[in-house]
C-alpha cells in the first residue's frame, strides 16, 4: 500500500441479510448452485467457488465469476476432483476446521493447493462448511483487482458466511426429506386403504380359508402361476388382477364386472399401477407388465432398497 492509500475498513457481515438470501434459494441443488453469487456480493469478491466432499475427494460443484465464464471453467474444474490427502492444503483446513489466507507464492507456503492449475488463482480464502460435525465442502473466494487483495477479515467473513450457508443448506435437505417421506406416507396410506376396500368388494366364495393369503385360494394360484415374485412384491394382488384384465385389453366397466368392483375403485387400482410401474398409460403400463413378467426379466426394486 502507497502512502496516499487509505486501508479499507474490515469486512463485516450480515448475517440476517445472508440467511435470508440463503433461504429464499429453495431446494438443496439451488442453494448449492446459487450460494457462491450470494458470497461474492455479500463478501465483495470476484470469485467464489463452492466445493464437495465426497468420498475422500474435493470436487467443484458450483462457481461465481465477476467477469462470465463460469459454465466453461466450471467443466473445466469437474474435470480436475483432488483427492484430500497430504500435503494438500485442503486436507489440512480440513482437519483443523479453520478458514484461512492462502498466498501460493509466499516462500513459507503449506504445500499445493485444490485445482491449482485450473483456476490460477494467487491470494485467496477458503473456509470448510461444517454440516452434522463433518466437513462436507469447502468455499474459496479471491479479488482480482489490483490494490484490493484479501485479508484475515476476508477469511473470517468468509468462515461466516459458511456457517451460515451449512444451517439453511441442512434445514433445506431436512424440508426435502421430510416432503419425500410424506409422499411416502400418503402412498401407504393410499394402499392400505384400497386393501381395506377390497373387503368388502372381494367376492365371497365357498373355498373361503379365512385370511385369503393361503395356497388354495384361487386368485392367489392363478396370479402366482402368471406374474414374478418381483411384480407380487411390487403389486397387491387386487392390482394383479386388474392388471392381468388390463393387458387382456378390458375397459374399466369390463374390469368391474368381472372382478364385481365399482368402477371408482378400479380406477383407484389403475392410477395406483401406473404410479408403481412408473407408467404414463395403459399402454405403457402393458408393455411394462408383459416386460417383467418375461422369464429372466430383471425385477423391480424399490428406490430405497
Amino acid at each position: 500500500m502507497t502512502a496516499g492509500e487509505v486501508a479499507a475498513p474490515p469486512l463485516r457481515l450480515d448475517p440476517t441479510d445472508v440467511l435470508a438470501r440463503l433461504s429464499d434459494l429453495g431446494p438443496p441443488s439451488e442453494v448449492r448452485s446459487r450460494s457462491p453469487a450470494v458470497a461474492a456480493d455479500a463478501l465483495r469478491l470476484e470469485r467464489v467457488l463452492l466445493s464437495g466432499v465426497r468420498d475422500g475427494t474435493l470436487h467443484a460443484d458450483a462457481l461465481h465469476l465477476s467477469g462470465g465464464g463460469a459454465a466453461q471453467a466450471l467443466e473445466a474444474l469437474r474435470g480436475s476432483p483432488a483427492a484430500l490427502e497430504y500435503p494438500l492444503l485442503e486436507g489440512e483446513i480440513m482437519r483443523r476446521r479453520r478458514a484461512q489466507v492462502v498466498k501460493p507464492a509466499a516462500a513459507d507456503a503449506s504445500g499445493p493447493h485444490a485445482f491449482a492449475d485450473v483456476l490460477g488463482w494467487n491470494d485467496y480464502v477458503t473456509a470448510p462448511i461444517v454440516v452434522e460435525s463433518r466437513v462436507v465442502g469447502f468455499f474459496r473466494g479471491d479479488r482480482d483487482r489490483v490494490g484490493a487483495p484479501v485479508d484475515r477479515s476476508d477469511a473470517d467473513a468468509l468462515a461466516s458466511f459458511a456457517a451460515l450457508f451449512g444451517i439453511v443448506y441442512e434445514r433445506s435437505v431436512l424440508r426435502q426429506r421430510l416432503r419425500m417421506q410424506l409422499r411416502e406416507m400418503r402412498s401407504m396410506a393410499s394402499w392400505a386403504d384400497a386393501r381395506a376396500g377390497e373387503l368388502g368388494d372381494r367376492p365371497i366364495g365357498l373355498d373361503e380359508d379365512g385370511d385369503g393369503d393361503g395356497d388354495d385360494d384361487d386368485s392367489s394360484v392363478r396370479i402366482s402361476r402368471v406374474a414374478p415374485h418381483g411384480l407380487r412384491d411390487l403389486l397387491t394382488r387386487r392390482e394383479l388382477e386388474v392388471m392381468q384384465l388390463m393387458v387382456r385389453g378390458d375397459t374399466n366397466g369390463g374390469i368391474a364386472r368381472n372382478l364385481v368392483l365399482s368402477e371408482g375403485t378400479v380406477k383407484f387400482h389403475v392410477k395406483n399401477i401406473l404410479r408403481k410401474l412408473h407408467a404414463t398409460n395403459r399402454a405403457d403400463a402393458t408393455s411394462r407388465y408383459l416386460r417383467l413378467a418375461q422369464p429372466g426379466s430383471v425385477e423391480p426394486r424399490s428406490r430405497y432398497g
